[in-house]
C-alpha cells in the first residue's frame, strides 16, 4: 500500500510538472525570439536616424555603431543593394518590406532579420538591416529550461518526500488494524485498536474494537458455561440421587413391604425437567445478549414458589412470598431471574436455616428483591460471590459457583445482585432494572 501510494503521488506530481513546464519552455523560447527580434529593430533604428540624405555621396563618412561580433548591420539604398555594413549584397524579403515602408523582421536561414526604413513620408531613401544567430535565443532558453529541469527535479523530489509521509501516514494505521485482526486472530481478545488521528481508519478501529469487545464477552459466557451448568447440574443431580436412594432404603427397611418406586420416579422426573429447562436457560444466556423486554416479576417469584415449596417442606423449613403493591416496572430476561431466583433459594436451602422469606419490595423507586432466612449468618470479610478455586491444579470448584453465576447474570441484564445484611439472618437482594419512559428520562439502571 504505501508503494502505491508514493507511486500515485510521484506520478501526480510529475503529471503535474510536465504539463506545467512544456507550454512554460514553449513560451519562454517564443518570449525569448521575440525579445531578440525586438533588440535588433530598436538597434536598426538607432541606426535609422544617423543615415544621411545622399548615402551615395555623404558629406561626412557613415560611422556604424559596434555591434557584437555575432550581429551584423547593413545599410541598403532604394534598389536594395547594400551601401555599407555587413549583409547580402541583394536585399531579402524583410529588406524589400521595409522599402515598402514598414518594419519587418523575420528568419532567414540560421538567422534572425529586423529591417526598418530610413527617410520620410513616403519616400524611403535607405533601409537598415540588422540580423543576428537564429540559435541565440534558444541558447538563452536552454539554460532557462535547466533551471526548470532542476525546480522539477526538487519538485518531484518534494512529492516523494511528501509521497512517503503521507504513505506512512496512511498505511500506518491500516497496518496497524490488520495486525490487531491477526491478533484477534489468534485468540487475542485483549487486542485492541489504537486511535490514529486519521477519521477513516478510527471509525473502522472503533467498530473492530466493538466487535472485539461482543465476541470477548460471549466468548467469556460460553466458556463459563461450561462451570456454571456442571454446578447448577450437579446440584440437581444430587437432589434426584438423594430422592431414588431414600425411596431405596425406606423400600428396603419396610418390613414385609414392597417399595412402590412410582413416586421416586415421579419426583425424580420433575427434577430432570427444570435439570432440562435449567441448561436451556443458561445454553440461552451464554449465547444471546442482555434482553430489554419487561419482566413481571409477580409471574417470576409465583413461578419460583411452585419449584422450590416441595423441596423445602420436604426438610421442614416454610418458604413466604410477600409482594408489595404498586411495585416499579422492570426489564430483563426470565430466564435470567429463574436462575438468580432458583441460585438464592438453593443456596438458602443448602446453607441456612429456618424459614425462607423472598420480598418484593420499592426501595427508592427501585424494584428490589430480597431472599432472606434465619441461618446464623456469613463470614465477615470472606466474597461469597468470588469462585473459590480449590485442587491442586488451581481449578475452579463448585463452591460459590452459583453465586458467582447468579450475580454476572444479574449484571448482564443491567441489575445488581448484593448481601444486603450478612448477620444475623444473611439475606441478599437483587436490584432488578428499571423500566425506560417513552421521553427517555429513565433509563434501565438498577
Amino acid at each position: 500500500m504505501r508503494r502505491r501510494i508514493l507511486r500515485a503521488v510521484v506520478v501526480a506530481v510529475v503529471c503535474a510538472v510536465v504539463l506545467f513546464s512544456v507550454p512554460l519552455a514553449v513560451a519562454t523560447l517564443r518570449l525569448y525570439r521575440q525579445d531578440e527580434t525586438r533588440e535588433l529593430q530598436q538597434l536598426a533604428d538607432r541606426v535609422a536616424v544617423t543615415v544621411p540624405a545622399d548615402i551615395h555621396h555623404p558629406r561626412d563618412p557613415m560611422e556604424l555603431p559596434h555591434v557584437e561580433s555575432d550581429t551584423r548591420v547593413g545599410v541598403y539604398d532604394d534598389g536594395a543593394r547594400l551601401v555599407t555594413g555587413a549583409g547580402p549584397a541583394r536585399g531579402d524579403r524583410p529588406v524589400r518590406d521595409a522599402l515598402a515602408g514598414r518594419a519587418s523582421s523575420d528568419r532567414q536561414g540560421d538567422r534572425l532579420v529586423a529591417a526598418v526604413p530610413a527617410g520620410t513620408g513616403e519616400r524611403v531613401r535607405a533601409v537598415v538591416r540588422a540580423s543576428s544567430p537564429a540559435d541565440g535565443p534558444l541558447h538563452r532558453a536552454a539554460l532557462t529550461w535547466a533551471g526548470m529541469l532542476a525546480l522539477a527535479v526538487v519538485a518531484v523530489g518534494v512529492g516523494a518526500v511528501v509521497g512517503i509521509r503521507s504513505s506512512r501516514r496512511l498505511a500506518g494505521p491500516m497496518e496497524d488494524l490488520a495486525a490487531t485482526a491477526v491478533r484477534l486472530e489468534t485468540g487475542d481478545l485483549a487486542a485492541r485498536a489504537a486511535p490514529s488521528g486519521l477519521p477513516e481508519a478510527d471509525k473502522v478501529a472503533t467498530a473492530l474494537n466493538r466487535a472485539a469487545e461482543r465476541i470477548g464477552e460471549l466468548l467469556r459466557r460460553e466458556r463459563a458455561f461450561s462451570a456454571d451448568a456442571s454446578h447448577q447440574l450437579r446440584t440437581a443431580l444430587t437432589g434426584v440421587r438423594l430422592e431414588l436412594e431414600s425411596a431405596l432404603a425406606a423400600g428396603a427397611h419396610a418390613p414385609g413391604a414392597t417399595a412402590d418406586p412410582h413416586e421416586a420416579m415421579r419426583a425424580a422426573l420433575e427434577s430432570l425437567t427444570r435439570m432440562e429447562s435449567t441448561l436451556d436457560d443458561l445454553l440461552d444466556l451464554a449465547r444471546e445478549m442482555p434482553e430489554q423486554a419487561p419482566l413481571d416479576v409477580e409471574v417470576l417469584l409465583a413461578d419460583a414458589e411452585l419449584r422450590w415449596h416441595g423441596e423445602l417442606a420436604d426438610v421442614g423449613r416454610p418458604l413466604r412470598f410477600t409482594v408489595e403493591e404498586q411495585l416499579p416496572s422492570a426489564v430483563g430476561s426470565a430466564r435470567a431471574g429463574r436462575q438468580i431466583l432458583d441460585v438464592l433459594l438453593g443456596n438458602a436451602l443448602a446453607h441456612g436455616s429456618g424459614t425462607v422469606t423472598v420480598t418484593a419490595r420499592d426501595t427508592a423507586g427501585a424494584l428490589a428483591v430480597d431472599v432472606e432466612d434465619e441461618g446464623p449468618g456469613l463470614p465477615e470479610g470472606e466474597d461469597v460471590f468470588a469462585r473459590r478455586r480449590g485442587g491442586a491444579n488451581g481449578e475452579v470448584s463448585g463452591h460459590g459457583i452459583g453465586l458467582a453465576l447468579a450475580r454476572s447474570l444479574a449484571e448482564a441484564e443491567g441489575g445488581r445482585l448484593m448481601v444486603s445484611r450478612r448477620v444475623p439472618h444473611p439475606r441478599f437482594t437483587w436490584l432488578v432494572a428499571r423500566q425506560q419512559r417513552a421521553d427517555g428520562a429513565d433509563r434501565p439502571t438498577p
